[in-house]
């Protein structure tokens, strides 16, 4: 099967926690270390126990791994050091935390529910320790900008910085409520992200996390998220592009499969095998074709034994890439191998909007 090229904030969030052991459920506290209010989640696996926690001043994650022998347990962070040594009593936990510069401090910790105050338009898939991420945060209207005679308004997560814009007009009132859904929580999603990343020297992992200006046309709005990150426990930094865009007659968010297909059939159900098959036999050999004939220079091969120039003609490396709209057309991020991620995402492979083969109602 085609490997999977999407970077969406969410499975990026998920990516980002460490492995927990799988054999019994999660346990959620909430409580004190020292006076400063922290969440903890641990999973246990027989004699091993891993999780997470974070301070509720801060909400960036730290790494929990170790053992448990009986009431007892044993754990410390590979990023900042602190070893936690805690007994069990009932559904509590007390003890202590040592940090790495050997500083002693009280452990309390309860069992957590639900919280309370959490954010509206939070994305439904969040677990309970990522609500508790994000619970009493709120988003900061910040400046208004007009783009193309239509109104945006960012606005700003504080703790992390995220920013994201709503509209506020230019599009029919329905469609405009739809989508500032979405935005929302495409933001939230961003933010627990960017707490889930916490870099191997304790500090926020996430070096980028921003949205650049959006395209705002007749009929569709179209923005790109751009991120990069070294988060404790990957094997190595990385970075990514992902477009977002909406049918601003309705609020749908489109997928790349409505703008762009080939052949005669129906794309097959997304995720399907024959999908994979479509994208790697049908759509890929498709859009090299396209590019060919719309920027003939940017798509010729290099040289034979040229390893380092990336090679656009490899249909490989548009078989699943990220994408965008804008005035001129349709934009595609090609995918390359690690070694040559320098040549993702080029700037000039656009499709203009008359080789789409859309219906007049289509176009901007």
């Amino acid at each position: 099967m085609p490997r999977v090229r999407y970077l969406a904030p969410v499975i990026l969030a998920l990516a980002l926690v460490p492995a927990a052991a799988s054999a019994g459920p999660d346990q959620l506290y909430q409580g004190v270390v020292g006076t400063a209010r922290v969440v903890m989640t641990l999973s246990e696996d027989k004699s091993d126990v891993s999780g997470q926690y974070f301070y509720l001043s801060s909400r960036l994650d730290i790494d929990l791994s170790g053992s448990v022998q009986g009431q007892t347990l044993d754990l410390e962070s590979r990023t900042t050091g602190d070893k936690l040594h805690l007994t069990r009593r009932g559904t509590a936990l007390d003890g202590t935390l040592t940090t790495a510069k050997a500083r002693r401090l009280p452990v309390s910790l309860h069992a957590a529910g639900t919280p309370a105050d959490l954010p509206a338009d939070l994305p439904p898939k969040l677990s309970t320790y990522e609500r508790w991420h994000l619970a009493g945060l709120k988003f900061t209207p910040q400046q208004a900008e007009t783009i193309n005679g239509r109104t945006v308004r960012w606005y700003r997560e504080p703790l992390s910085g995220i920013r994201l814009f709503r509209l506020e007009s230019g599009y029919a009132a329905p469609a405009m409520a739809a989508v500032n859904h979405a935005l929302a929580r495409s933001q939230w999603e961003n933010v627990s992200a960017w707490f889930a990343c916490t870099g191997f020297d304790g500090a926020p992992g996430t070096d980028t996390a921003e949205a650049g200006k959006p395209w705002l046309g007749a009929r569709h709005l179209s923005y790109v998220w751009n991120a990069s990150w070294s988060c404790a426990g990957t094997a190595h930094p990385d970075f990514g592009t992902a477009g977002t865009s909406y049918d601003m007659r309705t609020g749908r968010e489109l997928k790349l499969d409505d703008l762009l297909h080939f052949g005669p059939d129906p794309v097959p159900a997304e995720d399907s095998d024959a999908w994979y098959n479509y994208r790697s036999k049908r759509f890929a050999p498709g859009v090299v074709a396209l590019l060919k004939r719309h920027h003939p220079d940017e798509m010729t091969a290099p040289a034979a034994g040229d390893e380092d120039d990336c090679d656009y003609s490899d249909p490989e490396v548009w078989d699943f890439p990220s994408w965008a709209l804008s005035e001129k057309g349709l934009w595609l991020g090609a995918y390359f191998a690690r070694v040559q991620r320098a040549c993702d995402g080029p700037d000039w492979a656009v499709i203009p909007w008359s080789a789409l083969g859309l219906p007049r109602g289509e176009k901007p």
